[in-house]
């Protein structure tokens, strides 16, 4: 059973009598609240209804900081209609048993009328400092700040991705436009007193609660753009191996516009570089056709080697120094040496110390460091340099590897695919080869 404190007030009965009289329609008197009530200052204000629960419920004030109770019979409507994040108009009154502030005659707005905010009179002109960034998975909208100048002091503010018209992408020194809206909840800005009318508001920087909305891009900075190869690939972010200085740049998932699956290790990529906690990451990225991204120029003029130092083999070989083998070569007045990795042969096999190989020249454009690349084991290597070859046949095959029966010694080699000279070669059990034993 509803508590009797909150009946609804009485309308006013009009008596039709003489024009100067009380009952007269030429009077109007004012409303009857009940004794439970008391009328404060008849300023009619606007809210959201923030919660509902089983007879009564909380209004959300726009033009204050305050959260005011209602009960049902108050509502100048059907309650079944109700729901929260309705837009009303009320009135203020005080409950006389607690002195409460409470909204009554309480009326249902349209969609769009009620506002948390007001508006600076002008647009204001200022620069992006920091770009908003919209929500994408599990990462939060991220908001953005542009700062600007007033009497003499720069002041920054906050903006959202939504704020932003014609859905443009903001970029750090992009110079903008903006009205400045001041939430009119502030409570520096509220009435002293319940008795008073709500304070106007006047749009603050150093309030802290403002914010640019309608924000419209006036003139765009020139952004530099660079390319690179992605390098690596974790479960949230990455690095780009950049084309233009011999050094990684990390970039985080939420930086690429489509579906990261579409990005794969060895994808030619273009972006621009922003500060983060005051390091460079990779911003805006976007793919590239293959092949866009060039590291280095390859000479077209063939030379002749000797390998001076072979790669390591098996866990020996160390990932921190990847061009770790050695080539000599004659330039005519010199001998050179020039370093090679092991992406830099054309075949597979296991290069010796003293063997003859034809190489290119890789000159790298970042830093003009050279190395030998397509590197190819000349026939003449084994007339020249007494390595000891023996025969056999194919004993075995498996997957990527067999055995060799040796002719000239009762015993099986080990071989593994990769060994072959020939790649191109088919090769079957009982074929006769040539090869060389090493330890």
């Amino acid at each position: 059973m509803a508590n009797p404190q909150w009946k609804s007030p009485q309308s006013p009965v009009a008596i039709y009598s003489s024009p100067d009289s009380p009952q007269s329609p030429m009077y109007s008197p004012q409303p009857n609240f009940d004794s439970a009530y008391q009328r404060v200052n008849g300023v009619r204000e606007t809210g959201i209804i923030e919660k509902l629960l089983h007879s009564y419920g909380f209004i959300q004030c726009c033009d204050r900081d305050a959260r005011l109770f209602f009960h049902y019979s108050q509502y100048e409507g059907n309650v079944d209609n109700m729901k929260p994040g309705d837009e009303v108009e009320f009135e203020m009154s005080l409950d006389r048993r607690t002195g409460k502030p409470i909204a009554c005659h309480v009326i249902k707005l349209q969609s769009g009328s009620v506002t948390f905010e007001v508006m600076s009179e002008e647009r204001v002109m200022g620069l992006v400092t920091t770009e908003a960034k919209p929500a994408r998975n599990k990462s939060p909208t991220e908001l953005g700040r542009v700062s600007y100048e007033q009497a003499g002091e720069h002041f920054y503010i906050p903006y959202g991705v939504e704020d932003v018209e014609g859905g443009v992408q903001l970029k750090k020194g992009d110079e903008v436009s903006f009205f400045i809206a001041t939430d009119k909840r502030m409570e520096d800005m509220q009435p002293k007193s319940w008795r008073d009318k709500p304070a106007k508001v006047v749009p603050d920087p150093r309030n802290g609660n403002v914010r640019a909305r309608k924000v419209q891009l006036i003139s765009s900075v020139p952004v530099e753009r660079y390319m690179g190869v992605v390098c690596s690939m974790k479960e949230s972010f990455g690095f780009i191996e950049r084309a233009d200085v011999v050094k990684e740049i990390f970039f985080h998932y939420s930086e690429y516009p489509g579906d990261i699956r579409e990005i794969e290790l060895g994808d030619d990529v273009e972006f621009s570089i922003a500060a983060r906690n005051g390091k460079e990451v990779a911003t805006h990225i976007k793919k590239l056709i293959e092949g866009t991204v060039v590291f280095e120029d390859v000479s077209n003029e063939r030379i002749q080697g000797k390998v001076i130092k072979p790669l390591p083999r098996g866990p020996q070989r160390r990932q921190s120094d990847p061009l770790s083998g050695r080539l000599s070569y004659d330039t005519g007045d010199t001998t050179k040496e020039i370093p090679f990795g092991d992406r830099d042969q054309r075949s597979e096999c296991s290069l010796q110390v003293a063997d003859i190989v034809e190489f290119n020249i890789a000159t790298d454009r970042r830093d003009k460091l050279q190395r030998a690349t397509n590197i190819d084991l000349l026939p003449e290597t084994f007339c020249t340099t007494g390595e000891k070859r023996e025969m056999g046949l194919v004993a075995a095959m498996k997957e990527g590897f067999g055995f060799i029966k040796c002719v000239d010694r009762d015993a099986r080699m080990f071989f593994h695919f990769s060994e072959l000279l020939d790649p191109m070669r088919e090769l079957h059990i009982g074929d006769e080869v040539e090869f060389t034993v090493v330890p």
